[in-house]
Parts: structure tokens; C-alpha cells; sequence
């Protein structure tokens, strides 16, 4: 039988996690066979999909000790294709066919990373050897050409998400609207600058209703939890903690904001879309893709406090512009970003016999 092999050096609780898990549960996981090297929050999910799992220990992107054990584990369960997710494995995949496994090996680029000139040089050097490289946003095709893989190898293929089984249109009729980030509470993710623009937007729209809850957990909860405090918002912010029912978090929510400093493709921001639910974010990154501005969704600068605190309460504040906002974000979610188009464009890559089933219903 022929198998893909996925490759995570840590499987955490994000959106790399979400887009392995989506591709395991469309193929099947009798199809499929997972390597990973550290015990991470996410192992769980992977255990619960029945897949064959190793733990293979990759101390570095040219741990040759650990290609070796790959290539054995390549040959032992008949792999054809080995999908990685970061560099790291990336590498050790590729080293492993210069120690003799003939495996396939694509590599999707989720997160953009500083590299320095050595790294860009190997980049061109090792992914000569990749089958495809996928991007999950236009935004990643440009970074990957300036980190030294060739435009060749690229293919852009953006993430997809199953439409909910329950959602409805939110309608704001005076109440008081309920503002949401998703996402680990992290620096990068912006939750100070939104706290802030909440912030000025209570100084400067003293009449708009509203609330914020922030769902996940992470290393800056405290902080943020006193920042509330000192700008004196806190009896309007709720920290949620970490969600995982979807229905939970999108159908309380009338506004989900994505305020992060970079990104390169929002899996909140489609999900949101999904939900027909408005999105305001930054303009950074692969977020533009997503939400065109004024027509799916609001784009501000990062970091503008006033600008985001003035948009937020006129998508608050304007009923019409909110409905329109909510139906176009929906159906341009339907256009680009199902899971179908995703899963589909992801094993025609494979090359590989099988059929797959993305309402498999571990899935929903």
C-alpha cells in the first residue's frame, strides 16, 4: 500500500497542526505514517486519528543520525511521499534520499522566518532536490524566492477550512457587540495593539457598546490581563482561555479582529469568513488575500491604535456596512478557501491512488 509520511518536529496546538490533521483525516490514516521528534500539546490529536507514529529525535536540520532512522522507516512502510512542514524537517527528509531512500519530499512553508545568506544559499542548494514546495499565501511565494528557492518549485495553495455546520448572520440591533481574538497569546499576535485600540476607541466613541473576549492561552496572559487594567477596560475584556469548539467561539462573536504583527495566512480569518462573521486586521503579510478592504473584511496598519479603534466602531456602529461586510465575506470564503479546493490541490501533489474524504467526520 502506498503511504505519505508527515513530518513535525513539534506538534503544537496551531494552524501547522490543524492543516497536517485536515490532510491526515481527508486521506485516511491507514494511508498515511507520522514522524515527530519532541512531545508537544498537540500529540493527543494526532494519537486520536489511529495514525502509525514514530518519534524520531531531530536535534538540527542536518541531523544525519536522524535521516538515516527516516530512510529506514521510509523503506519499512513503503513510503512514496514525505510531506514536512518546517525547514528543520524539511532538510533531514532531503538528506535522507542522499542516503538512499527514492521517497518524493514536498514541504509546505507556514510561517515566515528570518534567514540569514548561509541559509538562503543551502535553501537553494537542498530545495533543488524538493518535489514542490507549497505556499499558503502569494505573500509566501514572494519570501520563499528571496530565501533562495527556486519560482519552479513553488506552488501556491492556500489553506481551506470545512464550512460549520450551524451558523447564522449575526444582526447588531443596539446590543452590545461582541469583539473576539483567536490565537495564542503571544507578541506577535497583537493582542496589545488591540487592547489599546479598545482602549481609544472607549475615549473616543464613549457611546459604542461592546465586549471583548480573548480566546487562547499563551505566555503573555498576565500581561495582558494587567494592561486591561491600566487602561482600564478590564470589566469589558473576558480572557476565554483556550477553545476548542468552533460553534463556541464563532457564534458568540460579531467581530473577530486579527491584529497580528505578521501572518502569513489567517486560519481565524477564514474560519471567521466561514462563519459570516466580519474580520478587522492588519494589513500585514498574507492577510490581504483574505480580507480585501471594504469588501470582505477591514484591513488597518498595524499599530495604529486610532485608526483600528475608528474602524471598529464604525463596522460596530453602521448596521448596513456590517450586513454587506458579512454576505461578501462568506461568499469569497466559498470561492477560494474550502477545504475541498485545499485537499485537492494538496494530493493532486502527491501523485498517489486513493480517494479522499474531507467530511470524514472526525472533520466536523
Amino acid at each position: 500500500m502506498e503511504k505519505i509520511l508527515y513530518m513535525l518536529n513539534y506538534p503544537g496546538i496551531g494552524g501547522t497542526e490543524k492543516y497536517v490533521l485536515d490532510l491526515i483525516r481527508a486521506i485516511g490514516a491507514k494511508n498515511c505514517v507520522f514522524i515527530y521528534s519532541d512531545d508537544g500539546p498537540g500529540l493527543d490529536m494526532f494519537k486520536q486519528t489511529g495514525i502509525k507514529m514514530y518519534q524520531v529525535k531531530m536535534r538540527g536540520p542536518f541531523d544525519i543520525k536522524a535521516a538515516r532512522k527516516i530512510k529506514q522507516i521510509i523503506k519499512n512502510e513503503n513510503i512514496q511521499v514525505v510531506h514536512c512542514q518546517f525547514l528543520r524537517e524539511n532538510y533531514i527528509a532531503l538528506l535522507s534520499k542522499l542516503v538512499g531512500s527514492r521517497t518524493r519530499v514536498i514541504w509546505t512553508y507556514h510561517v515566515d522566518v528570518p534567514m540569514n545568506p548561509l541559509i538562503r544559499f543551502i535553501n537553494r542548494i537542498f530545495t533543488a532536490f524538493n518535489r514542490q514546495v507549497i505556499a499558503v499565501s502569494q505573500f509566501m511565494v514572494e519570501q520563499l524566492e528571496q530565501k533562495g528557492v527556486s519560482p519552479k518549485k513553488i506552488r501556491l495553495i492556500y489553506n481551506g477550512v470545512l464550512p460549520p455546520v450551524h451558523s447564522n448572520l449575526s444582526i447588531l440591533n443596539g446590543k452590545t457587540v461582541r469583539v473576539s481574538v483567536v490565537g495564542r497569546l503571544r507578541e506577535e499576535k497583537g493582542h496589545k495593539f488591540l487592547l489599546k485600540s479598545l482602549a481609544e476607541m472607549n475615549r473616543l466613541y464613549p457611546s459604542v457598546k461592546w465586549e471583548c473576549n480573548i480566546f487562547g492561552e499563551g505566555p503573555l496572559e498576565q500581561e495582558l490581563q494587567k494592561l486591561s487594567e491600566q487602561l482600564e477596560i478590564s470589566d469589558k475584556v473576558i480572557f476565554k482561555g483556550f477553545a476548542t469548539n468552533k460553534d463556541d467561539i464563532y457564534l458568540n462573536s460579531d467581530i473577530i479582529v486579527v491584529p497580528s504583527s505578521n501572518e502569513a495566512l489567517s486560519y481565524v480569518a477564514i474560519e471567521a469568513l466561514a462563519y459570516s462573521r466580519v474580520v478587522v486586521a492588519t494589513n500585514v503579510g498574507g492577510l490581504p488575500e483574505v480580507i480585501i478592504d471594504g469588501e470582505t473584511g477591514i484591513l488597518v496598519d498595524y499599530g495604529n491604535t486610532e485608526q483600528m479603534a475608528s474602524k471598529l466602531a464604525e463596522v460596530i456602529t453602521n448596521k448596513d456596512l456590517y450586513y454587506r461586510l458579512s454576505v461578501q465575506g462568506y461568499s469569497y470564503f466559498h470561492e477560494h478557501f474550502t477545504i475541498e479546493k485545499m485537499i485537492h490541490d494538496t494530493t493532486k501533489l502527491y501523485n498517489l491512488r486513493f480517494q479522499t474524504n474531507v467530511y470524514n467526520k472526525e472533520n466536523i
